[in-house]
């Protein structure tokens, strides 16, 4: 299943390891950093698009 686009575009985000996304009940989507929860450099909901990030890690190839 493809990903939905997110406006505006994750950047680093759509391919990190770390991001996860969230659909609220309202059908608002957001990219969760599971780094923030036990890094506290790293923002619970970044600012997209993100073009830099210490903590990117590439997510699995087809995931």
């Amino acid at each position: 299943m493809e990903k939905p686009v997110l406006t505006p575009p994750p950047g680093l985000c759509d391919r990190c390891r770390h991001a996860r996304r969230i659909t609220s009940g309202r059908g608002s989507q957001f990219v969760l950093c599971e780094r923030s929860r036990t890094d506290p450099r790293f923002p619970r909901y970044p600012n997209l698009p993100v073009v830099t990030c210490a903590g990117f890690e590439p997510a699995p190839v087809g995931s």
